[in-house]
């Protein structure tokens, strides 16, 4: 899977960082601003698969197709003393996922934000309901991002 993504820093230390669903890479740009300030090593911020530039490639965009194709930008962009990976909600899953060490490498560190960790019945319930049910279909691109955005709650 190519993967759009950002890259700075030098050295043998690698910071991945990993957004969550529906954003970009471009969610990290506040930060890596002053990034060579803060981390001494280079960092790599991809548009997850589907996401932003990147392809959106079937079979599915699975926490486990996510993380297969970060690790593979990370083991072909250099070898590490160090690798760190910072997700944010899915990215932050997908980071978790990589923490198995089924990927091919094994993070030093690994930092999840705004991971939702507990499920009630009722929520997985709602959460069946929902994977069961038909996909939505939209008349135009115009009406898609209208619901995209109301639906995220960037409007």
């Amino acid at each position: 899977m190519r993967l759009a993504v950002d890259r700075a820093g030098e050295g043998d230390r690698l910071l991945v960082l990993l957004h969550g669903l529906g954003a970009t890479r471009q969610v990290w740009q506040p930060m890596l601003q002053n990034a060579d300030a803060k981390w001494n090593g280079r960092w790599i911020a991809p548009d997850l698969r589907g996401h932003g530039a990147s392809q959106g490639a079937p079979p599915a965009h699975s926490l486990g197709f996510h993380a297969a194709d970060v690790a593979e930008l990370v083991l072909v962009s250099g070898s590490w003393s160090e690798i760190a990976v910072l997700g944010h909600s899915m990215g932050g899953a997908v980071a978790l996922a990589l923490a198995s060490g089924w990927f091919g490498f094994t993070p030093t560190r690994v930092f999840g934000l705004g991971i939702k960790v507990n499920w009630s019945a009722e929520e997985l319930a709602k959460m069946r309901e929902f994977a069961a049910s038909p996909a939505r279909t939209f008349s135009s691109k115009k009406e898609a991002v209208a619901r995209y955005l109301k639906v995220s709650g960037l409007h």
